[in-house]
C-alpha cells in the first residue's frame, strides 16, 4: 500500500512538472514571437548590428536598390508579363528540356555536381536543383519568346513573303566535279578535261551502283572544288540562291540519277552534274510562323536597342510604374541611353490603375 501511494504522489508531482515547463514553453515562445525588431532612435529598424555599426531595413533596401535593385524589379516584372503574354508548346517544354540536359552533360564530363557545376562553370548562382535550372531557363525562354513575339506582329506582308521567296523556293541534292581554270589550266584544257570525264561516266551509265562509285573517284581525283570533291562531290538541299544560275537550270532539267551529257560552264569553271533527288516548294501557310519568328529574332539581333524598345512597349501594356525616384531615373536611363541626365523623360507612365488593367489579366490562357 505504501508503493502504491509514494508511485500515486510521483506520479502527481511528475504531472504538475509537466504542466509547468509547458506554461514555460507557451510564454517563451510568446515572448518569442511578440518581441519587436529593434529599433534606431527615429524608428528605423535595425536588421543586424555589431559593436559600433547597426545596419537598418532602410540603408539595407538603398544599397540593394543601388546594387541590382532595378534589375531585379524588371525580371519579376518582365517574368510576369511574358507568362501572360507566351503560351508555352510542346516544342517549347522540349527546347527547354535539350537545354537542361546539355548543362547536365556537362556536369558529369567535368565530374561534379550539378549545383557546382551551374556556379563554377557556368557563372548561375542561387539555381541548386536541376527543377530550379529548367524553371530558370524557361523563364529567360519565354522573356525571349515574348519579345519576338512583340517584333513579329509588326511585321508586314511583304517583308514575310520576300525572305520566304528568298528562302523556301525548291531544294535539290546533287553531285557535281569541278574543272577549275587558273593559271595552271588554260579553258581549253578545262573543257577536254570535263568531256573526258563524262565520256568515263557514260561507260558504266547503266549500273547505279558502279556509275556511284565511278563519280565518287572522279570527283576525288579531278574536282577544285575543296568544299565537296572529299564527300562525292555532294551538295545537299541546296536553293536557287545558294549556286550560280548555270549550275541550277541544268540541274533542275535533269532527272534524279542523271548526269549532264555536256560540261556546264560558270564563272568557276566547267561542272559535271549528277543530279540526287528534288523536293518540292513548301506552301507559305505551312512555314509562316517560322518566318516570322526568324525575322523577328534577326530584328533583334540586328538593333541593341530594339530589346529595350519592345520591353518598355510591353509594360506599358501592362501600366508599369516605378515609384522610386532613384529607379526611375535609373530606368530612363536604360530606355534612352541618349538622353542626358537633366532632360525630364516620362517613359514610366504615373497613370492611375483602371479598368483597362482587367484586359491584360484576361490574356492568360
Amino acid at each position: 500500500m505504501e508503493n502504491l501511494k509514494k508511485m500515486l504522489k510521483e506520479k502527481k508531482e511528475f504531472s504538475v512538472a509537466c504542466v509547468i515547463i509547458i506554461i514555460l514553453l507557451v510564454v517563451t515562445i510568446w515572448l518569442a514571437v511578440s518581441k519587436q525588431v529593434p529599433k534606431t532612435k527615429d524608428g528605423s529598424e535595425i536588421v543586424a548590428s555589431i559593436k559600433g555599426l547597426e545596419v537598418t531595413a532602410d540603408s539595407l533596401y538603398q544599397s540593394l536598390k543601388e546594387e541590382k535593385g532595378l534589375d531585379k524589379a524588371l525580371d519579376l516584372i518582365d517574368t510576369y508579363i511574358a507568362d501572360k503574354e507566351v503560351k508555352f508548346t510542346d516544342e517549347d517544354e522540349e527546347y527547354v528540356d535539350n537545354i537542361v540536359d546539355y548543362y547536365k552533360q556537362y556536369a558529369d564530363y567535368y565530374g561534379v555536381s550539378f549545383e557546382q557545376f551551374l556556379t563554377q562553370y557556368a557563372g548561375i548562382n542561387g539555381v541548386s536543383t536541376e527543377d530550379e535550372f529548367r524553371d530558370f531557363v524557361k523563364a529567360d525562354y519565354k522573356k525571349s519568346l515574348a519579345a519576338i513575339q512583340y517584333v513579329g506582329e509588326d511585321l508586314t506582308k511583304e517583308e514575310i513573303q520576300d525572305y520566304y521567296d528568298e528562302n523556301y523556293s525548291e531544294t535539290m541534292t546533287a553531285k557535281h566535279i569541278l574543272i577549275g581554270i587558273d593559271e595552271e589550266t588554260t579553258e581549253e584544257e578545262a573543257l577536254k578535261e570535263a568531256k573526258d570525264i563524262i565520256k568515263e561516266l557514260n561507260e558504266v551509265k547503266d549500273d547505279e551502283d558502279k556509275l556511284n562509285e565511278k563519280f565518287k573517284d572522279l570527283a576525288f581525283n579531278h574536282s577544285t572544288d575543296g568544299g565537296s570533291y572529299a564527300n562525292e562531290g555532294l551538295i545537299e538541299d541546296f536553293s536557287k540562291k545558294d549556286v550560280v544560275s548555270e549550275f541550277w537550270d541544268a540541274a533542275y532539267e535533269l532527272e534524279d540519277g542523271e548526269f549532264t551529257s555536256e560540261p556546264v560552264k560558270s564563272e568557276y569553271g566547267y561542272h559535271i552534274i549528277l543530279k540526287v533527288s528534288s523536293s518540292s516548294q513548301k506552301k507559305l501557310k505551312d512555314v509562316k510562323k517560322e518566318i516570322i519568328k526568324t525575322l523577328a529574332q534577326q530584328k533583334l539581333s540586328n538593333d541593341p536597342e530594339l530589346q529595350n524598345t519592345v520591353w518598355d512597349e510591353l509594360r506599358k501594356k501592362y501600366k508599369f510604374k516605378l515609384n522610386d525616384s532613384d529607379m526611375k531615373k535609373a530606368y530612363n536611363k536604360k530606355i534612352n541611353p541618349d538622353v542626358s541626365d537633366d532632360d525630364e523623360t516620362e517613359d514610366t507612365e504615373d497613370t492611375e490603375d483602371t479598368e483597362d488593367t482587367e484586359d491584360t489579366e484576361e490574356t492568360e490562357e
